[in-house]
């Protein structure tokens, strides 16, 4: 968060775009699940994702404190910052992660 990811820019030119976002569907405003309540969660996430038409990659989020597992995750490309914070909401997660065009991830609180 707040510096600049090389690797980042390289996937805007690779697909094209110039913002992401960072986006689980796991542990609604941070009520730890089950396994299979966050991968169902995750599966809605996904298939709204593509219902959009998003070109997007999996990932995990992962804290640094080591107090949460990893979460399964989407970088979502070429979405707006409304956009994902709508999504965002909607799958009640605290914070997102977006990215501009300059490939600076910036948290979004979303509470």
């Amino acid at each position: 968060i707040g510096v600049q990811s090389h690797e980042l820019a390289d996937m805007y030119e690779k697909y094209s775009k110039e913002t992401a976002a960072f986006i689980t569907a796991f542990n609604p405003y941070s009520q730890e699940l089950s396994n299979q309540e966050n991968k169902d969660r995750n599966l809605k996430l996904e298939e709204l994702i593509r219902s959009l038409h998003f070109d997007y990659i999996h990932g995990e989020g992962k804290c640094d404190d080591g107090d949460w597992d990893g979460e399964k995750s989407f970088l979502i490309f070429g979405i707006s910052e409304n956009q994902a914070s709508e999504i965002g909401k909607e799958f009640e997660q605290n914070a997102i992660v977006w990215c501009d065009k300059d490939a600076i991830p910036q948290l979004l609180l979303l509470k």
